[in-house]
């Protein structure tokens, strides 16, 4: 029976409860080669009146009594002949083989099928046979991208005996591979040995945008490392589970790894209570504690989820295949919601309901009448600002999507359009490389490498004067200085041209200032030339070496940084990944330009080829001198004025008063924030501090805390803690607070 015949449970159950170690001795029929005689014979006998067909037979004959010698002479006739037989009988001469105990004679004839006959029906046969010898002679087959998924399965549970835990980080790259099949998914699971695996990480989240003052918390780890609660958020950004929002004159865009967006209005507090994705699948809860939001939620995976949280108990919801294009405003005592586009509007608890397109008020999840006042005009500049951007962004990311032949997006897509060129580069697929490195082509020689730029081949000094080697790469790339500030600038500095996923550890590094003692975490290349591109590329896809630089191929996403560490003599250096590696094996790109780094002077990177004639080592993990990951620096900021109104205060005369709100606060300790709340003991009126926070979901109680890791900029999600604690919100005597830090009226 060949291969595809089976079941991929057929498979498991076999490969589970009869491991292929030792199965060389067995009787025919105990294992997945074994099986196969008996199909192949068949085969041999439907091509009767051919004498090729004829002899195939009579081989498979000699298969089946167990006369290896006479099958591989058998065969082997067959196979110089190459007749329209050769094909299948290479793979039952290197089946012979294999019984007489010549693994290289049969791991032989498996490479002449599939360089004689690539295209064949019968390498499948051969890989099934291949990871057998692999299980029996201790060296396991690894999964690759070119076998089909019984062979990866077979090759999963052959390595899960020997290396478990290549195995685990395998079955962690399919189930976090939204191109991988279910039945891959299932039967990795399967070996995992498990019903559900919660292979999870951190969300690829950012501030996508930001416009005035917006000021970020990013957890307690991070403050003992800054020192600094309140930081000034810039776009970007990444975002973690127990990072805090909060904009006072001015807004921010956020965009999820979904590539759903989020719009924050000014005088508006986020908290991000959970952002993560398991086994490839986006979760996303978030909690508006005031003011309003926008919601542009698009879910593209079966299973994804989007909550937002209210102080009243109002939560929206958007479950694939459902979408959400909603404004919502946050009171301690209601929630306003507005369907702003198509779909269902969703509220946790209750039935979807048509959007119809005027603002509909909630407490507790029920329908309550609008408040006396409330007038919808008054967010029209605020919605007529997002829906410019959400438009933009729609056509930006469906023209780069048409461009790179893909069919669901990727998180920073749309910030590629118009900063490079796609082409083909098969056999890998669609490639893309930004405008500066098409310039550099024209430039580039191939047959003489000197021709390039005298810095392409320069130590690259992360410290050095950032405008000076700006302008060096414009001057080479031919192109004219963008406008200050501008986020799409197209001209790049000479590290980006080639490779800008710089990992976390080298990226940034912390400074002990001599006259206080303390460490800070710093920027080591001295400034933030932010690319417009760089989060697209280095949270997806992977990378090939062309014309002296690396092109981005179009790929999946993946929540590590795309590099792997590897060490030659005393060189230390990471290599981009590329769509061939394979655990444990050396990477593909290691052959060209590889980035060495050092810390003798600060952080430097010099591009250096390896030589060839040194034995090369693959490190699991980034050498100690670098594995610490340091976030992304920011300036201090001063803790935001921050506001909080009833329902009633917000449509009435004491919003005309500037400062009649209750003030909220931030509690560092908790991580939560609070306000006071005037409350009857005994006969006397007193003031206490009550944290506000949404009520998880089904309860009344307190919200649950959640911990994540954190993340860096420019290139992936790394370690480092951060944590944020939920806080329970009082029932009693809230009434006489209220919701977010501006009034519905002043968020535009």
């Amino acid at each position: 029976m060949k291969l595809a015949r089976f079941s991929s449970a057929a498979i498991l159950a076999v490969s589970l409860c009869a491991p292929l170690a030792g199965a060389a001795q067995s009787a025919p029929g105990e294992g997945f080669s074994e099986a196969m005689p008996y199909a192949a014979a068949a085969d041999g006998q439907a091509a009767t009146g051919a004498v090729d067909g004829m002899v195939f037979a009579e081989g498979t004959r000699a298969i089946n009594e167990g006369r290896w010698q006479d099958a591989i002479a058998i065969f082997s006739q067959i196979v110089e002949k190459k007749t329209d037989h050769a094909d299948g009988a290479l793979y039952w001469k290197a089946y012979a083989e294999n019984k007489l105990g010549k693994t290289s004679d049969a791991l032989a004839s498996c490479a002449a099928l599939r360089s004689n006959y690539p295209k064949s029906s019968w390498i499948d046969d051969c890989g099934a046979l291949e990871i057998e010898i692999g299980t029996r002679t201790g060296e396991p087959v690894h999964p690759n991208s070119e076998q089909s998924d019984d062979l990866k399965l077979l090759a999963l549970n052959s390595l899960m005996q020997h290396d478990e835990a290549s195995a685990r980080e395998q079955i962690e790259q399919i189930l976090n591979n939204e191109d991988a099949s279910g039945i891959l998914k299932e039967g990795a699971l399967f070996i995992l040995g498990k019903k559900s695996a919660l292979l999870t990480f951190p969300e690829i989240a950012r501030l996508s945008y930001v416009e005035g003052d917006v000021r970020v918390t990013r957890g307690k780890e991070i403050e003992k490392t800054t020192g600094a609660t309140w930081e000034k958020a810039v776009a970007d950004l990444a975002l973690e589970t127990g990072y805090n929002l909060v904009t006072g004159a001015g807004r921010a865009e956020i965009e999820l790894e979904d590539a759903s967006t989020l719009y924050l209005a000014p005088n508006s507090v986020l908290s991000f209570t959970d952002l993560h994705t398991t086994n490839g699948v986006p979760s996303t809860e978030v909690a508006l504690l005031s003011g309003t939001a926008t919601l542009h939620v698009q879910p593209y995976l079966p299973d994804e989820t989007f909550l937002l949280r209210t102080p009243s108990d109002d939560n929206v919801a958007a479950r694939y295949p459902g979408t959400s294009y909603i404004r919502v405003t946050s009171y301690v005592d209601a929630t306003a919601i507005a369907p702003l586009g198509g779909g269902m509007l969703q509220l946790a608890g209750l039935p979807d309901q048509t959007a119809k397109g005027e603002t509909l008020f909630y407490r507790g999840e029920k329908r309550i009448d609008s408040p006396a006042g409330f007038n919808a005009a008054m967010y029209s500049e605020w919605d007529k600002w997002v829906a410019e951007r959400i438009a933009r962004r729609a056509a930006a990311m469906n023209a780069v999507m048409k461009e790179a032949h893909l069919t669901s997006p990727l998180p920073g897509l749309a910030e590629m359009e118009g900063q490079g060129r796609f082409f083909d580069c098969a056999p890998y697929g669609t490639c893309w490389e930004p405008t500066a490195a098409e310039k550099l082509d024209e430039q580039a020689d191939d047959s003489a490498p000197a021709a390039q730029p005298a810095f392409a081949t320069a130590a690259l000094e992360l410290n050095h004067d950032p405008a000076k080697l700006a302008r060096m790469s414009m001057e080479a790339a031919g192109g004219q200085a963008a406008a200050a500030g501008s986020q799409n600038t197209p001209e790049i500095l000479e590290r980006e041209e080639f490779f800008p996923c710089t990992p976390a550890g080298v990226r940034y590094s912390l400074v002990r200032d001599p006259a206080t003692g303390r460490e800070t975490v710093v920027d080591a290349k001295g400034s933030e030339s932010a690319l417009a591109y760089t989060w697209g590329v280095c949270h997806a896809g992977y990378w090939i070496h062309r014309r002296h630089h690396y092109a981005w191929v179009v790929g999946k996403r993946h929540h590590h940084e795309p590099v792997r560490w590897i060490k030659s003599g005393r060189t230390v250096a990471y290599v981009p990944i590329h769509p061939r590696d394979l655990t444990g094996k050396t990477p593909v790109n290691a052959r060209y330009d590889v980035f060495a780094v050092s810390r003798r002077s600060g952080i430097s990177i010099e591009r250096v080829t390896l030589a060839p004639e040194r034995p090369l080592e693959l490190l699991d993990t980034p050498p100690k001198e670098f594995r610490s990951v340091y976030l992304r620096p920011l300036a201090r900021a001063e803790e935001p004025r921050m506001e909080v109104h009833t329902i009633k205060d917000a449509f009435g005369s004491k919003m005309a008063i500037a400062g009649a709100g209750v003030p909220l606060t931030f509690d560092r300790k908790s991580q939560s924030f609070t306000m006071p709340v005037h409350m009857m003991r005994g006969n006397q009126m007193v003031t206490v501090t009550k944290p506000i926070s949404p009520r998880a979901a089904g309860t009344r109680g307190a919200t649950g805390s959640a911990s994540r890791s954190s993340s860096t900029s420019g290139g992936s999600h790394g370690s480092g803690g951060s944590s944020s604690a939920g806080s329970s919100h009082s029932a009693g005597g809230s009434s006489s607070a209220s919701s977010s830090g501006s009034s519905g009226g002043s968020h535009h």
